[in-house]
């Protein structure tokens, strides 16, 4: 038998493989062993993992994925190639553990920053699209804890540092225990060698042999409870050398006065089999009366329930003896009372979205021993926030979409204001660049740098954030007020001459906006008080007045029953009788675009999107914008013509981009006319465009705008 085919009978030895699965098996294999034999780049060989993963019941793709996932093997074989080979889902595994083998930004230093070292392992968790991944990545920590002793001593308390830190707690929280404790137990050795050596010593049995004790308690007790008719599930397992360790310092106790170096947990059906199966077992065997504690009947603060004996099992060892029921079990593992979080450290920053898809993974993967259950939870781990990580590996939490202006308002007000530019990951981008988890950010800053207008425009996707927003605002609140209202005046008028809209006087957009002067609008504007988008809008009203009549004409005529003008209302789409109210601050009309907001105690007010309440809510606040629609007004909806032309530089492809922009937009394009001057390389466009009387034209200028090459653009309404 030559070695692939012995590999492979190791590996698959549990499995029964369709033809086409034992060939991609056989050359996972083979590629498996080719790789020891080119130029090293890391010390763990992927078949060694393998062996691993095999004795935890994993399923033949994750195997397959990670036989092929060896670091000596990635310049030869590209994810192009394995995706051709062995299929797209198994090349996402590998893309995904080479991503993870490649993160290589620990800091060991940080041992007493819990915040960081939770924010590390969330930012992994959050990496990981499939739950598999970061299994692999286990096994691969696992493999190298065990070939750690042949490297020089550095080398090993950097490894087993990374491990205690970071991997062990995240074995513990996936509820994976094979690879939790040897994790633990492996790094303890190399982090504290005497106090490994002495508990070894003390506890003289091997681990195989504390297994086959608690084997024989095990059998002893579903025999006990078969024939009283008491329904029930027994596990057990023997306390591992670290978590001896760690309860002999947390207790201040000598090893011999731990009573649950062996444990067993049984689970009933209900409360009274609790106590049912408490009487078998102490009418069997001896127990010590100081370790009984009753938590069902008087829980712990936290809610945790559950029934705790010691006894005095065979050959006088002690035995804990957890008894439960299946609810308590649940609270206990994935509820309030869930303990790992105060053993990993701090109650705090925790990803409230992330961990209810990590407490969905535990479940599924504790109720089924089908390998297969792996592919059905493999998206489950979701996250609400990115990890992004500064040039000294800082971990620092932000929203998703965030973008790297916002990751600078996020460290320091004054960073935000002095940015000009980011480095993602190394490479210059810009600062609407949206990040993702993982990403290492450098911001790059001038001495003297002040804030931009143009973040404060929600189209132009400079800033995500509340927080930073306001930050921006208050910097122009403090600026001195002759030239906030010059600058102010500026972008009116910008705004005017974009809209074509000469015969709009300031006073009228004053009025609008319920400002004393045409003086206090502009100094609004130039703090940033109005918007742009709010502005455009406003412009956008006075210039088509016709479009309020239409509205009166269509929905809101005054002969309108009560019936028929509560139909024209919003509501909540997914929830239709709840009632609406329409936002004074805003006074949202038929056709504007709207959001609902969840009110304490008033019910849902409807807001337009661009309302200002709306774009300055809080984080927390953000949570309860819902969707609502119009009633009826979207199916009556008239439209307009309007002229939109473009000045730019020519390049090939900008015609198809403008084309591409207007369809995202939803856009209709009547016709369209184009001039190319090839002496100053420069194109003049005449657009065209069939528009509702939703469509905010600010809105449609900026995203022309912000394609390449495009120098101007204004808009004229028929």
């Amino acid at each position: 038998m030559n070695s692939t085919q012995s590999l492979y009978n190791e590996v698959f030895k549990d499995f029964s493989l369709t033809k086409e699965q034992q060939d991609k098996g056989m050359q996972a294999c083979a590629m498996a062993l080719e790789a020891d034999n080119l130029p090293e780049k890391g010390v763990v060989r992927s078949y060694a993992v393998a062996h691993i993963l095999a004795n935890l019941k994993l399923d033949e793709e994750t195997l397959i994925a990670v036989l092929i996932s060896d670091s000596n093997l990635e310049p030869i074989y590209p994810i192009e190639n394995i995706i051709e080979v062995f299929g797209e889902r198994t090349a996402k595994l590998v893309e995904g553990i080479r991503k993870l083998n490649q993160f290589k930004d620990f800091d060991v230093d940080r041992k007493s920053d819990d915040v960081q070292n939770e924010r590390l392992r969330q930012m992994l968790l959050a990496m990981t699209t499939d739950i598999r991944i970061m299994i692999m990545k286990l096994a691969y920590r696992v493999a190298r804890l065990r070939e750690l002793k042949h490297e020089e001593e550095a080398v090993r308390h950097q490894i087993a540092a990374e491990t205690e830190l970071i991997f062990s707690p995240l074995a513990n929280r996936l509820g994976i225990a094979q690879l939790k404790w040897e994790l633990e137990d492996l790094s303890f050795r190399y982090l504290h060698p005497e106090e490994y050596k002495d508990i070894a010593h003390q506890l003289q049995a091997k681990r195989s042999e504390r297994e086959n004790y608690i084997n024989v308690v095990l059998e002893t007790l579903d025999q006990m409870l078969k024939q009283q008719n008491i329904n029930a599930k027994i596990s057990g397992r023997p306390k591992h050398i670290y978590s001896i360790w760690k309860k002999m310092n947390r207790k201040s106790l000598p090893i011999e006065e731990l009573y649950d170096l062996r444990a067993v947990r049984i689970y009933v059906d209900n409360v009274q089999m609790c106590y049912e199966a408490l009487g078998l077992i102490h009418s069997r065997w001896n127990y010590v009366r100081h370790e009984f504690d009753d938590y069902i009947t008087t829980p712990k603060e936290n809610g945790y329930q559950s029934i705790h004996t010691v006894i005095i099992g065979p050959e006088g060892k002690t035995v804990e003896i957890q008894i439960r029921t299946p609810e308590m079990h649940h609270n206990a593992e994935y509820g309030i009372a869930a303990h790992w979080r105060y053993k990993e450290g701090g109650n705090s920053n925790f990803d409230e979205n992330l961990e209810h898809s990590i407490a969905n993974v535990r479940q599924l993967l504790e109720s089924s021993d089908d390998p297969d259950v792996f592919k059905e939870i493999s998206t489950e781990l979701q996250s609400k926030h990115i990890y992004i990580m500064t040039p000294l590996n800082e971990i620092i939490t932000l929203r998703q979409g965030a973008t790297p202006l916002d990751f600078a308002y996020q460290i320091h007000t004054e960073l935000g204001h002095r940015c000009r530019g980011a480095k993602v990951n190394g490479r210059i981008q810009p600062l609407s660049y949206v990040l993702n988890t993982g990403d290492k950010v450098e911001v790059l800053t001038i001495k003297n740098g002040e804030p931009s207008r143009n973040w404060l425009n929600p189209n132009l996707g400079y800033l995500t954030s509340s927080s930073a927003r306001n930050k921006v605002r208050n910097w122009f609140n403090k600026q001195n007020k002759t030239e906030n209202t010059t600058t102010g005046e500026t972008l009116f008028n910008r705004e005017i001459k974009r809209l074509h809209a000469e015969n709009i006087s300031s006073k009228k957009i004053a009025n609008r906006f319920r400002v004393d002067s045409e003086e206090a609008l502009f100094e609004d504007i130039g703090k940033g008080r109005i918007n742009e988008r709010q502005l455009t809008s406003a412009i956008q009203s006075e210039l088509r007045p016709e479009k309020e009549h239409i509205r009166q004409q269509k929905i809101f005529s005054f002969d309108q029953t009560v019936k028929e003008q509560e139909q024209a209302e919003a509501y909540v789409i997914g929830a239709i009788h709840l009632k609406t109210n329409l936002a004074p601050c805003c006074s949202p009309k038929p056709f504007d675009d709207i959001v609902g907001f969840v009110t304490r105690g008033r019910g849902i007010t409807v807001h337009r999107h661009d309302c200002a309440n709306i774009l300055n809510l809080s984080h927390d606040d953000q949570r309860r914008i819902i969707e609502v629609s119009w009633n009826k007004a979207q199916a009556e909806q008239p439209s307009f013509t309007a002229e939109l032309q473009i000045v730019a530089f020519d390049r090939k492809g900008l015609l198809r981009d403008v084309m591409t922009t207007l369809t995202e937009l939803d856009i209709n394009l009547i016709s369209s006319q184009t001039k190319t001057n090839t002496q100053e390389n420069s194109v003049l466009m005449n657009l065209t465009l069939e528009l509702d009387y939703s469509t905010n034209l600010g809105d449609l200028l900026d995203y022309i705008e912000i394609i390449s090459n495009v120098e101007s653009v204004s808009i004229k309404t028929d």
